[in-house]
């Protein structure tokens, strides 16, 4: 086909397209408009404008409204429940920190953790993240502080 045939078939479509949104836009809302004037004056419908009351009752609980468990308590009575004895747990020694100074750490190009300066009990290490000295072990290293754990125990060192 050639340029001419091809713009002529676009063109008439587009016409088309164009009549069958301005028909349905313009022409069937003046027909459905005279449609319903007509009908709303044949019927006058019995309207009944009373109103019912809408009544309630708020119960307040005396519960936490931030608690996630929905789980509901259950009143007990003292002489059905048993004593319960408490159970010794052996509670760890406090061990004491050593003294530890944070002093920096430097970033190298091969190398994705960073190397830790720190002072431990007036001794000075330099070590990688995630290594372990005399049973410290270096969590993550930022700029102005420092994680350690220390028997299940973390704390934050900050930057001399």
């Amino acid at each position: 086909m050639n340029k001419k045939t091809i713009n002529s078939i676009l063109i008439i479509l587009l016409l088309l397209i164009w009549g069958s949104v301005i028909y349905k836009y313009f022409g069937k809302t003046s027909t459905l408009v005279t449609e319903q004037v007509v009908n709303s004056n044949h019927l006058k419908p019995n309207l009944n404008y009373n109103i019912d009351k809408d009544t309630f009752k708020l119960s307040l609980e005396p519960r936490d409204p931030f608690k996630a468990s929905k789980n509901k308590k259950t009143i007990v009575n003292a002489s059905n429940s048993k004593k319960r004895q408490p159970i010794n747990k052996t509670k760890k020694a406090n061990v004491p920190w050593p003294i530890i100074e944070y002093y920096g750490f430097v970033k190298g190009k091969q190398n994705s953790t960073k190397k830790v300066l720190l002072k431990i009990n007036s001794k000075l290490y330099r070590k990688r993240e995630k290594e372990t000295i005399e049973a410290l072990t270096i969590r993550k290293a930022y700029s102005d502080s420092i994680l350690i754990s220390y028997n299940k125990e973390h704390k934050t060192f900050k930057r001399k």
